[in-house]
């Protein structure tokens, strides 16, 4: 059986009643966040995930990397390396909608030296996942059109932490992770910090985040709580230092910020 123990990450993840509201993310605005960041799973670092935000006026588009390293990998036999990239709009209130996203990878194998590729088509009211080959592992139970409905993948969840306008953490995340895992992130403030880090020194901000499953994880999951950690920039933007995210296979992963860039420029050299 999985759990959420300490904390079930891009990859992931780490991220909707609400779907995400963007800080100052309106249409019309270009602006761009990315990350390099390293994987903790089961207490070891285990690899890195690189993730790309860009909004050119009311466009998105986010892409990503997950690849596990040494050992860590060797054991899982490449079956946690995973590409994501997502696209979508921004309305005028500042709301990310994700239109197409795609992730690729798991297990290497002769005949799928890529790993499996798996669609989500995200519109107003559904989501509808394809998968090649076929057909898409919905879980067990799978979501249902109304858990699914004003839904975002993980993907577009950390792009909507870092756009976030207000509190950031005053928010509840429903989330659809790679076209089938249904869950919310239910965020509430835990304080601000002060962040010293390989990525950022300065001003930060605490969330904790009610992780609540609700459909397609296949295994029994349980209720956790977990913890992630947003730098506030001069841009406006916030940038996560840590975030926390459920992948399917390894539990848990703790995202720890190495380099954070808002519009180009480096928080930490």
């Amino acid at each position: 059986m999985r759990t959420f123990g300490a904390a079930k990450g891009l990859l992931f993840a780490i991220g909707m009643a609400a779907m995400a509201t963007s800080a100052g993310a309106q249409t019309g605005t270009n602006r761009s966040f990315s990350a390099i960041y390293s994987v903790h799973a089961r207490g070891v670092e285990a690899g890195d995930f690189t993730y790309n935000f860009n909004q050119t006026g009311a466009t998105y588009t986010a892409s990503a990397t997950r690849e596990m390293k040494g050992w860590v990998g060797a054991a899982l036999n490449r079956s946690q390396d995973y590409t994501y990239n997502v696209a979508g709009t921004v309305n005028a209130g500042g709301v990310l909608r994700p239109a197409q996203y795609t992730h690729q990878g798991g297990r290497r194998r002769e005949d799928r030296p890529n790993g499996r590729q798996i669609r989500a088509a995200f519109s107003a009211n559904d989501v509808v996942t394809t998968a090649t080959p076929g057909p898409a592992n919905m879980g067990d139970p799978p979501a249902t059109a109304e858990q699914r409905r004003n839904t975002i993948d993980q993907i577009t969840a950390i792009a909507a932490m870092a756009t976030a306008s207000g509190d950031p953490c005053a928010r509840t995340l429903r989330i659809y992770m790679d076209g089938r895992a249904r869950f919310d992130f239910v965020m509430t403030p835990n304080g601000n910090v002060t962040v010293n880090s390989r990525a950022y020194q300065g001003p930060g901000v605490r969330c904790r985040v009610q992780f609540r499953p609700i459909a397609g994880f296949g295994d029994v999951q349980e209720a956790a709580t977990l913890s992630f950690t947003l730098a506030r920039t001069e841009s406006g933007m916030w940038a996560p230092v840590t975030i926390e995210m459920p992948t399917d296979g390894v539990g848990v992963v703790r995202l720890e910020a190495r380099r954070l860039t808002v519009n180009g420029t480096r928080l930490r050299n």
